[in-house]
């Protein structure tokens, strides 16, 4: 079909889903009214990918043992190749996502095999003309953070692909040479509101002196790069340095679950850039199908192309 490849360089772990009436206290003993096992991270992003029927691959490291088990029977499933390294020692990690009353949510995360990569991890990763390389934040709060850097560095000059990086809220916490390293990349930076605020305060711009138009406008600037911050049901801006900014608008919908909203959204608009489509209709699509996932719940609930298409239509 002549498109690109999205190629996810983030870690995939194992979600323990439960429900829960309120987080026991230290010593308590309570039961969780549901429970789940899913496959979490940035398999939602490629599972999103995937139901906009592209080729996605995952290049994170992948364990051995059970919890790896489960993300490979789910990357079979769906078509999602993992062209990454195999830690013979240590098995994948896993995550108890507890979900209270009032629907706040509390993680437990374990450093699995996707952890414990070097700066060898991603040495292999070639991408193609026209692929798509999505990168996470997440990444480098783990030792396999040196392999991204390292992957950055060797893909800087005449990069024939493109980056977009997705910061999360661990942009706050990276080190001053890392976020640095990320800014001098380049790529195409895609967070909530919430995220870009954390972003506008690593570069040092005042953020409640600015409205927020003119915050995001400036931070392009200061990033010499494409910024994508999405807004919720009013859709996301999309900023390019030296050009105001632009509000793409949302389809407004009923919101029962944003888990992995912004999985939706980074994944499908990685799709379809590798598609070759312009940007603004990028973003446009992506917002569709974001609004469509926050009415299912659960966090890899990206429609299929054919639901983003009919909605696009109407």
């Amino acid at each position: 079909m002549g498109y690109g490849t999205v190629i996810s360089l983030g870690q995939v772990i194992v979600d323990l889903t439960m429900s829960v009436e309120k987080i026991p206290q230290p010593g308590e003993d309570v039961f969780a009214d549901e429970a789940g096992t899913r496959v979490g991270a940035s398999y939602n992003t490629l599972h999103a990918v995937r139901q906009m029927d592209v080729a996605a691959c995952h290049a994170g490291v992948l364990g051995i043992g059970p919890w790896a088990d489960v993300i490979r029977e789910v990357f079979e499933n769906e078509g999602i190749r993992h062209i990454g390294s195999d830690d013979v020692d240590r098995d994948s990690g896993f995550c108890v996502a507890l979900t209270d009353a009032t629907a706040e949510r509390t993680f437990i995360s374990t450093r699995g095999a996707e952890a414990y990569g070097d700066e060898n991890t991603f040495h292999d990763i070639d991408p193609s003309d026209g692929d798509v390389v999505h990168i996470s934040g997440y990444t480098f709060a783990h030792h396999t953070g040196e392999g991204l850097r390292a992957f950055m560095r060797r893909t800087s000059v005449g990069r024939n692909f493109t980056a977009l990086f997705d910061p999360s809220p661990m942009v706050a916490h990276i080190n001053d040479e890392t976020f640095d390293e990320v800014v001098r990349y380049r790529p195409i930076w895609s967070c909530n509101e919430r995220e870009a605020t954390i972003v506008a305060k690593r570069l040092g711009l005042p953020v409640g002196r600015f409205a927020f138009r003119v915050l995001i406008e400036r931070m392009a600037h200061l990033l010499d790069s494409t910024l994508i911050v999405r807004v919720g049901k009013d859709g996301a801006w999309l900023v390019r340095p030296d050009m105001d900014a632009e509000l793409v608008s949302g389809f407004p919908a009923h919101a029962i679950d944003t888990n992995g909203a912004g999985d939706c959204h980074a994944g499908v608009l990685c799709a379809e850039l590798s598609r070759g489509m312009v940007l603004h209709e990028a973003v446009r699509t992506a917002n569709a199908a974001a609004s469509i996932a926050v009415t299912r719940r659960g966090p890899a609930t990206c429609p299929t192309r054919k639901e983003v298409k009919e909605l696009l239509s109407s």
